[in-house]
């Protein structure tokens, strides 16, 4: 059995052989041999109930470890918790009054790495053709942190660990940098820079992966399966995030390419009201007055304002058009657009 704390149990059978011996030392001078058999017996006796009674001090103390030990282990899974739940709402607080996922990630650094221990935290975001990855690192150091996030490196999807886990969707652990240096080009950045240990977690939001979640350390093996049960939560609020904030970029050009398009309908409108007032007015003078000059000038008159007809009818059909390809893009991107598209976002 192993105790915690065995300096109880090795003072009991100490004391116990300390006694045994000083009782062998008494037997042996005072002539033990020669004592009758009734003194024996109960000197017999009294060695087996202090046998028994160091026996079960032993187990009662192992079983106090035992259940000590639980308590810690119990105290110690609630105290990571709770520091998780933690992390979780300070990026909820910071996302509220901000959606800039880079900054919301640099603010967040710091109770990053008391999840995970680790000299540096990355975070890669994927470009909107899912061909690159915009990467942005926090250092640990408080000398070498930054005011402000700024983007570091630009990786290819193709050829680089990042894109492994996106396409996967798994997490990944490098626990030595030189040996995927030669197969993957961020590593190879990685194992340069003398970090030797990597844990890349992917950022999956409504079952789209844009882009990943990075913890690097300067040791070798320094990442296990607790880390990443311990960052999947943290990742998962990043990538809601990262994916609320491209919705709400979105749902700005829609607004504003509405209001465009209402602006130019509107306009466009107006001005064709007044081209046929002006065709109607040229079609009257041409039936009033028939002068050959006059009727050629007014039927270039009416051409060029049906011209200009055609070019408003033109305008207009891009306006609708465009609109209605942003309002594909903010419903397939799930942006609710009356109070029962919110319940239905939230049910599905």
């Amino acid at each position: 059995m192993n105790f915690r704390h065995p300096r109880a149990v090795v003072a009991i059978w100490s004391l116990v052989a300390a006694f045994a011996v000083t009782q062998v030392v008494a037997w042996i001078v005072l002539g033990g041999a020669s004592r009758p058999s009734v003194f024996i017996f109960q000197f017999v006796i009294a060695w087996l109930m202090i046998l028994v009674l160091a026996l079960v001090a032993t187990q009662r103390i192992g079983g106090l470890n035992k259940t000590i030990t639980q308590h810690e282990q119990a105290r110690t899974a609630t105290l990571d918790q709770v520091e998780q739940l933690e992390i979780r709402n300070a990026i909820l607080q910071i996302i509220s009054r901000s959606v800039d996922v880079p900054l919301a990630f640099q603010a967040l650094a710091q109770r990053i790495v008391r999840l995970v221990p680790c000299d540096r935290v990355g975070l890669a975001l994927l470009s909107d053709d899912g061909k690159e990855f915009q990467t942005y690192t926090a250092r640990v150091n408080l000398v070498e942190r930054r005011a402000r996030p700024r983007p570091d490196v630009v990786f290819k999807a193709e050829g680089t660990a990042l894109g492994a886990v996106v396409r996967s969707r798994e997490p990944l652990i490098i626990n030595d940098t030189s040996v995927g240096a030669a197969d993957f080009l961020d590593i190879n950045v990685l194992h340069t820079a003398a970090l030797g240990s990597a844990l890349i977690l992917p950022l999956v939001a409504k079952g789209r992966a844009v882009g990943t979640l990075n913890a690097v350390s300067r040791h070798t093996g320094a990442f296990n399966q607790q880390h990443i049960d311990a960052l999947l939560p943290v990742a998962e609020i990043f990538a809601v995030a990262y994916v609320a904030q491209h919705l709400q970029v979105a749902m700005g050009k829609y607004q504003t390419m509405e209001a465009m398009s209402e602006l130019t309908l509107s306009i466009a409108s107006e001005i064709n009201s007044a081209l046929q007032t002006i065709i109607g007015h040229c079609d009257l003078l041409e039936r009033g007055y028939p002068d050959p000059d006059l009727q050629r000038d007014l039927a270039t008159i009416v051409r060029q304002a049906q011209r200009v007809t055609t070019l408003l009818e033109r305008m207009r059909a891009a306006a609708q058009q465009r609109l209605k390809e942003m309002a594909d893009a903010v419903n397939q991107g799930g942006i609710p657009s009356s109070p029962e598209a919110y319940g239905k976002a939230e049910i599905s």
